[in-house]
């Protein structure tokens, strides 16, 4: 392009100024004589006459973030150009070069803020320098417990104790996360050049975990919150479940019903964590019909369980096999009625049960560092009472005919409690 085609392009919409760039589009005719010019003195050409026609506009704003947009209003006959626009992502200087001269309409913004809107003037040759200040307050924000992630919207604002230095007037709408709590909603109002100061109280309870035996680690999901003893002073308020675990136990399962400035105290029993003993069940899941008219030979369906020995040596009704398999050797819960207890040898008998395939009797030997605890002992030879406890299956037999007697054996038992 020469520099008459750029003069041409420069005047179509701005009539204004038609005057003075036809004026130096003369001088500029005569001067050269029609010789042809370099590159550089193309540019220098073109440069003089932007300065002519053309203004900077400098903007700064209180905001990091701010984005602008300015639009020529169009003179009398003038067609509208389009807008032009400062930094993408915003920032909180920025300048638009070789405006055009003349009056725009400008539009600020910040994610968050009211727009604003205000005219302003470019004059050719000249930097408008312009302030905009987004209104705004700051707040002072903590929690109980502190250490709350707070977020405005999807943006993260901070962990409490916090101060926001900058927000915008009216009525706020936070909300607060706290790790493996609900989210809790917050609202505050912010007042214009005024510190707000609150304190959000996620609501909870104080919590106190005293296992049976003590040293159990306590998860809330699958994080460690502490080994009992535990108190935790603030606990979550609703219904949570935490999972108790010891390398002599399985995992225990138990509901936290936390009311807001509630206190509770739980006493968990890690054994209760192993599976009830249902002694009929068992049987049940073990037995193979005998033959009628030979009471004395195993069932047709049964072989001999060289692998899977009783202790007597007889076998008649039950899988040795499946006993052995999936039931002898796991630890179990039971509880009945005391029939009887050996201070010698530690051995409590139950008193006799009748199930639909066999009357039975439980037999539990307690480990030997409970044995001497007198109370205890004194409970067991209260006869009749119910006693729960835990320990080893460590033996299944039956009796010779016509006995139809099970025995049922615990081993190393210790009381539930």
């Amino acid at each position: 392009m020469d520099t008459k085609e750029y003069f041409q392009i420069r005047v179509r919409g701005e009539r204004r100024f038609a005057p003075v760039i036809l004026a130096a589009l003369a001088l500029l005719v005569v001067g050269t004589g029609g010789c042809s010019k370099s590159p550089e003195e193309v540019k220098a050409e073109k440069a003089a006459v932007e300065a002519q026609t053309t203004g900077r506009l400098a903007v700064k704003s209180n905001r990091a973030n701010t984005t602008i947009e300015v639009t020529r209003n169009p003179a009398a006959g003038e067609t509208a150009s389009a807008p032009h626009n400062g930094a993408a992502d915003g920032a909180a200087e920025q300048a638009l070069n070789a405006l055009l001269a003349g009056k725009y309409a400008l539009t600020a913004r910040s994610e968050g803020w009211m727009e604003i809107h205000q005219e302003v003037t470019v004059d050719a040759g000249r930097t408008t320098e312009i302030a905009i200040h987004f209104p705004s307050g700051s707040l002072r924000l903590d929690s109980l417990p502190v250490g709350a992630v707070v977020k405005l919207g999807t943006a993260i604002l901070g962990k409490t104790p916090l101060v926001v230095p900058q927000l915008p007037p009216g009525e706020l709408s936070l909300t607060l996360e706290y790790p493996l709590w609900p989210v809790l909603p917050f609202k505050t109002t912010i007042t214009e050049k005024v510190e707000t100061t609150e304190t959000a109280r996620l609501p909870h309870g104080k919590l106190v975990i005293e296992s049976s035996p003590s040293g159990a680690t306590v998860l809330l999901g699958k994080r460690p919150i502490g080994q009992t003893p535990l108190t935790i002073e603030r606990y979550q308020a609703g219904n949570t479940k935490l999972t108790l675990q010891s390398k002599e136990f399985p995992p225990l399962e138990v509901t936290v019903a936390m009311e807001d400035r509630g206190e509770l105290k739980l006493t968990p029993v890690l054994a209760n964590g192993f599976p009830e003993l249902d002694p009929a069940a068992l049987l049940s899941a073990v037995w193979v019909e005998d033959v009628p008219e030979d009471r004395n030979r195993l069932a047709p369906a049964m072989k001999p369980f060289t692998n899977f020995p009783s202790q007597n040596g007889i076998v008649r009704n039950l899988n040795r096999k499946k006993l052995f398999e999936s039931w002898l050797g796991r630890k179990y819960r039971f509880a009945g009625a005391v029939k009887s207890y050996s201070r010698e040898n530690g051995i409590i008998e139950f008193a006799e049960q009748k199930g639909e395939l066999s009357k039975y009797r439980v037999f539990a030997q307690l480990a030997a560092g409970v044995r001497g605890d007198q109370e205890l002992v004194a409970r067991l030879l209260s006869k009749g009472d119910t006693f729960s406890l835990y320990g080893s299956l460590g033996a299944v037999e039956e009796q010779a005919w016509p006995a139809k007697n099970i025995t049922i054996e615990f081993a190393l038992a210790e009381p539930l409690r």
